[in-house]
């Protein structure tokens, strides 16, 4: 049998070497790229009026050896200060990244909370380099919200009078505990059930201590429609979202993307449900980025912004035009428009109304009469509605209703909704009008391989399946700082071209 030198891999041995850090950065690499770039291409020196400890006081960790760890802990999936923190003692990556240097993940975690501003001025400096390496058109942007969960807890979510009840339900419950304790405490404890005792009176006290103090002071939030909406005792700047897991606390991470190479060129974390009500500042904030990195479009053209249908408002197209971009952006109902023939079916804008006696006509000549109003979506529709008889027997019903099994089980005519999202002449119905058109199917088409693989990319690659900080300003801090990893990412393999390493 043959016999082999023995190795210390499998027993962990520690082993001490002499190791030069800066031959650890290899050329063509993410993070050779980085180091070279931060701190010289990359100015960061707006951070250093952070420091007065130039005559007194313990010497400071770098702000350039943080960015360089904090980025490349993110492009690794570490997005825990401590996790960075223990990055930078055990990888020899991130330790030639920091120059050997070790900060304290208390360090870390405090320049990532109180920098969220020059976060956002780091950002523009890093789109301006993707400028640069002319990866970004300026042409066509999507605009799109990635829904994640924050450093909050959504049972502290309530209404005032919902966290009113559960302030008594804690002090019913510690009042309870308390006899039962009492009662206990006659005939005798054991230490273990005394502590489990102190732990549970300890942690309902607390409780009843936070929501109370929290109510104290507690302005209700106000929703779209003047209802209260539910305030959360944790961090109340985060809102009740609806994401695809269902109902979250936190953030929705909105982002403007560039179609030439998904190049974010605006990041903004905001905490609403209704990302739509957003998209003006958005195209504000892009716009301007894209003038402060020197992007300018061709002559004769304008900027092309496109949405999902959570944007699709009479509002928001009418900001948009007022910016002179143009807008993209689908109703509710693009999907489902297309008939089993292929055909499109009969929108709003098909029917014609009749003022003076408050009906609608088909294209085939029949009456919808008026039947009241409903809400939907926020919004007020008048409802207009066709005789049975009428659909049943219409030669046109098949480009009316939407399938050939409705038709069958039809029992009541078709019905016409009318809001200010349809109602003739208004900039929502032109917009149906676009989409209608293989054109702009087309153009709309690209805005899921504009954003899509961008949030794929900083959810699943990078894993920020979380924000792990409390506040709208620090959260949008860790926003921006995940869209510069995603930037620089995009810059290397133009990085290497320019340094000839590739």
């Amino acid at each position: 049998m043959a016999r082999y030198k023995h190795t210390d891999v499998e027993d962990g041995q520690g082993i001490f070497l002499t190791i030069n850090l800066k031959n650890q950065l290899l050329p063509g690499t993410f993070e050779y790229m980085l180091n070279d770039l931060m701190g010289n291409k990359i100015d960061l020196s707006i951070f250093d009026g952070n420091y007065k400890n130039d005559k007194t006081g313990a010497k400071a960790i770098p702000p350039v050896a943080l960015m360089k760890l904090i980025i490349y802990g993110y492009s690794k999936g570490k997005n825990s200060s401590r996790g960075l923190g223990k990055l930078a003692q055990d990888n020899i990556i991130a330790k030639a990244l920091t120059g050997g240097l070790e900060p304290h993940w208390t360090t870390i975690a405090d320049f990532i909370s109180i920098n969220s501003e020059k976060f956002q001025e780091t950002f523009v400096k890093v789109l301006a380099y993707c400028v640069e390496l002319g990866l970004v058109g300026g042409e066509t942007f999507a605009v799109d919200g990635l829904r994640l969960p924050s450093n909050a807890s959504i049972e502290m979510s309530g209404t005032k009078e919902e966290l009113k009840k559960r302030v008594e339900v804690y002090r019913r419950m510690a009042e309870k505990h308390l006899r039962k304790h009492q009662k206990n405490d006659e005939g005798g404890m054991d230490e273990e059930e005394e502590r489990h005792y102190k732990e549970r009176q300890k942690h309902l006290n607390w409780q009843i201590e936070k929501v109370g103090s929290f109510l104290d002071g507690m302005e209700e939030k106000e929703g779209k429609h003047a209802k209260e909406i539910k305030s959360n005792v944790t961090d109340n700047e985060s809102a009740m979202i609806h994401s695809s897991k269902g109902y979250i606390q936190g953030y929705v991470g909105l982002a403007a993307t560039d179609k030439n190479n998904q190049i974010i060129v605006h990041a903004k974390a905001e905490g609403s449900a209704n990302e739509g009500d957003h998209l003006p500042f958005i195209v504000d904030k892009t716009l301007e980025n894209m003038e402060k990195a020197l992007v300018k479009n061709p002559e004769g053209t304008k900027p092309t912004f496109m949405a999902d249908a959570n944007y699709f408002s009479e509002d928001n197209l009418r900001a948009l035009k007022e910016r002179g971009v143009e807008a993209i952006i689908p109703d509710y109902q693009y999907k489902k428009r297309l008939g089993d023939n292929y055909e499109m079916r009969y929108e709003a804008c098909d029917f014609t109304y009749h003022e003076e006696e408050n009906y609608y006509e088909c294209p085939y000549g029949k009456k919808l009469e008026y039947k009241g109003k409903a809400e939907l979506r926020g919004l007020e529709w008048k409802i207009y509605q066709a005789c049975f008889r009428d659909c049943l027997a219409c030669p046109l019903n098949t480009r009316c209703i939407r399938t050939k099994k409705e038709i069958s089980k039809l029992n009541r005519g078709r019905k016409l909704m009318i809001s200010k999202t349809n109602e003739a002449g208004n900039l929502c119905v032109e917009m149906i009008k676009k989409l209608n058109t293989e054109e702009y199917q087309n153009r709309y088409a690209y805005r899921i391989q504009i954003i899509e693989p961008v949030f794929s990319s900083i959810s699943y690659c990078k894993r920020l399946n979380r924000f792990t900080l409390r506040g709208k300003n620090k959260v949008n801090g860790q926003w921006n700082l995940y869209g510069m990893v995603h930037n620089l990412s995009k810059c290397l393999n133009g990085y290497n071209r320019e340094k000839e390493y590739a």
